[in-house]
């Protein structure tokens, strides 16, 4: 979290985790629902925890491809939020606490208008996604395209069968189209994340293995020479602090050691904490 390139990732990944759990995986809907009320609030959080995680998850694509934000239409998923917020507090009889509570209430009008907002923020989010990355859409990223597309595609059948079930008398139609969401959806999003978890990596773990090795081999030396009268200090910065902040820290920590103490390390060492300063000033 304290790196900003990461930032959106890790909270996409927390609020998709949220939103996995509202639908009663680990813990029975029944008992997640019934400290919300037993009105099936949690089927709204799961709603509402979904469009943030694929929100931040497609800030954390947008700043993997390097493409800056340029309208406010970014943030317009946002505005579906509260939308469904009020269309959820307008359906009758939201009570008992039910996996087919949507099903249940698709005759009412707000029930419609309740998920066709979801929807329309979800489909909106993935096509805007997909615009996006549409001159840089190559390789693995044309492979996490075509995932976007098969849930855009899920999104608008979905779409298709809340205006056809609740508007016109064709419901078989309706639930035949309908019926396409989850396959596509998840087959779409299991593409999506095989090949962003695919590119994610390849571009970070590198990078991470090179600092994480470098600032493990400083905090050892620190630990070894006792530059701070405490054997926790430089292990707490290598906690607390990024990588490459651990590694400034370090080094300063290690030359203030030389100055106070009037001594030098070994060659073999001075070699080494000069590529290592090297590689830093150039990152920066």
């Amino acid at each position: 979290m304290k790196v900003k390139e990461a930032r959106a990732s890790w909270l996409a990944s927390v609020f998709g985790l949220i939103a996995l759990y509202t639908l009663g995986i680990v813990t029975p809907l029944d008992t997640i629902d019934s400290f919300l009320g037993g009105v099936n609030a949690a089927n709204l959080l799961q709603a509402i925890f979904a469009l943030l995680a694929i929100f931040f998850f497609n800030d954390s694509v947008r700043q993997l491809a390097n493409v800056p934000i340029r309208s406010w239409t970014y943030y317009a998923p946002l505005l579906g939020i509260p939308i469904m917020i009020a269309c959820f507090a307008l359906i009758e009889d939201k009570g008992p606490t039910s996996a087919n509570f949507i099903f249940d209430r698709m005759g009412q009008l707000a029930t419609a208008a309740y998920v066709g907002t979801y929807m329309l923020t979800l489909l909106f989010t993935v096509i805007r996604l997909s615009y996006m990355l549409r001159h840089k859409a190559r390789g693995l990223l044309a492979v996490f395209s075509a995932g976007m597309l098969l849930v855009a595609l899920a999104c608008a059948c979905h779409l298709a069968y809340v205006v056809l079930f609740h508007f016109t008398p064709w419901h078989e139609l309706a639930l035949g189209i309908g019926s396409w969401f989850y396959r596509l959806f998840y087959v779409g999003l299991s593409v999506t994340a095989a090949s962003w978890l695919t590119l994610f990596l390849s571009k970070q773990i590198p990078r991470l293995r090179r600092w994480l090795v470098d600032a493990l081999w400083l905090t050892g030396l620190r630990v070894r020479v006792n530059t701070n009268r405490s054997r926790f200090t430089p292990l707490w910065d290598f906690f607390n602090e990024t990588l490459e902040d651990g590694i400034y820290k370090s080094l300063i920590e290690l030359h203030n050691y030389e100055r106070a103490n009037l001594t030098t390390f070994h060659e073999t060492i001075q070699e080494k904490l000069s590529k290592i300063e090297a590689r830093l000033e150039a990152r920066i």
